[in-house]
C-alpha cells in the first residue's frame, strides 16, 4: 500500500513556466481557463439523433428478431438430431434477425427525418413549441410512409393513425408517471 507523499516530497513547480503562454499550443492563446464544449439548447443535432436512433433500433430489432427466429426455428426443426436443431436455430435467427433489424432501423430513420423536417418547417413555433405535436405528426408520417409502398391506402391510413396514437399515448403516459413520481407535470 502506498503512503501519501509528505509536503516536502511534493514535486516542485517547473520554474519559468508561463501557463497562459502554453495555451497557444492547444489552440487558445493567452487563455488560462477551461475550454468548455459547445452546447445546443435544442438538444443533439440531426445526425447525432439519426445515428443514435437508427443504431439502437437496428440493434433492438436484430436481437428480438434473432430471439424469435431462434425459438421458432428450434420448435420447427424437422429432426431431433443435434446438428439439425442447431442448423434450424441459426437459420431462424439469421432470417428473422436481419428482417427485424432492418425494419426497425428504417422506421427510426423515417421518424428522425420527419421530426427534423417538422422542426425546420416552423410549425412548432406556431403552436407554442409543443413537443407532442411534433412527435405525433412525425409518428403518423412515419407510419404512413412506411406502409404506403404496399399499395393499400387504407392500411397506410391505419398505420398513420396508429403511429400518431402510439406517440401521443407514450407522451401522455410519461406525463402521468412524472406527475405520480414527482408530484408535478413537465
Amino acid at each position: 500500500k502506498r503512503e501519501p507523499m509528505a509536503e516536502s516530497e511534493a514535486p516542485a513547480p517547473i520554474p519559468h513556466l508561463d501557463a497562459p503562454a502554453l495555451g497557444g499550443i492547444f489552440g487558445r492563446p493567452g487563455v488560462d481557463e477551461p475550454d468548455y464544449l459547445e452546447y445546443d439548447l435544442k438538444g443533439r443535432s440531426y445526425f447525432e439523433k439519426l445515428f443514435f436512433n437508427t443504431g439502437l433500433s437496428y440493434m433492438i430489432g436484430s436481437a428480438s428478431g434473432s430471439l424469435y427466429g431462434a425459438t421458432s426455428g428450434l420448435a420447427n426443426a424437422p429432426s431431433s438430431k443435434f446438428r439439425v436443431k442447431v442448423n434450424a436455430l441459426l437459420n431462424g435467427a439469421g432470417k428473422y434477425g436481419s428482417r427485424g433489424g432492418n425494419a426497425l432501423g428504417v422506421l427510426a430513420l423515417y421518424y428522425t427525418t420527419f421530426e427534423k423536417l417538422i422542426d425546420m418547417s416552423g410549425a412548432p413555433a406556431l403552436y407554442g413549441d409543443e413537443v407532442v405535436l411534433t412527435q405525433s405528426v412525425a409518428g403518423a408520417a412515419t407510419g404512413f410512409f412506411y406502409t404506403c409502398t404496399r399499395g393499400k391506402p387504407m392500411v397506410s391510413l391505419l398505420a398513420m393513425g396508429v403511429g400518431a396514437a402510439t406517440v401521443y399515448g407514450s407522451h401522455f403516459a410519461e406525463q402521468q408517471v412524472f406527475k405520480w413520481r414527482y408530484g408535478f407535470g413537465r
